[in-house]
């Protein structure tokens, strides 16, 4: 009888292990939404840039922004402009279902800096939205 019993629980180990595997969150790296009118404005360095964009979340979902990266080491901050010179960073912007929100015109930007070459007025850039489930590629223009 013990035998039957190992060769059953090795079975059985088998059989679990040829189990198709399944994702917890399936839109975790293709969450839908939309970026429309990306700019980096230069700042006084050119290896740094104020970047607004409007964006539409087109999932069911929430859509969290937690920052913005490329291929190079490039570093970024969720800024919101509370007066005439006082900023204050953001950890992050949520968005709900469906909804969407303009950076173009609120007082809520995204501060790159550390880019490995200077920036160039009229260039175009690849950059890649950070989201707390996935990325989202985006190209922006380069402005003065």
């Amino acid at each position: 009888m013990p035998r039957i019993h190992i060769i059953s629980l090795l079975l059985t180990l088998f059989l679990v292990h040829q189990a198709p595997a399944f994702a917890d969150n399936t839109d975790a790296y293709f969450q839908p939404a939309e970026i429309h009118d990306a700019v980096v404005t230069i700042s006084d360095q050119d290896t740094s840039g104020d970047l607004r964009f409007r964006i539409v979340n087109s999932s069911p979902e929430k859509l969290t922004i937690i920052g913005v990266s490329n291929s190079d080491n490039l570093q970024s901050k969720i800024m919101g402009r509370i007066g005439n010179k006082n900023y204050v960073e953001l950890g992050s912007i949520t968005l709900l279902r469906e909804e969407s929100i303009d950076l173009t015109t609120t007082h809520i930007f995204v501060r790159l800096s550390n880019f490995q070459e200077p920036l160039k007025v009229g260039e175009t850039i690849d950059l890649r939205l950070a989201l707390s489930n996935g990325e989202l590629p985006f190209s922006a223009h380069v402005n003065q």
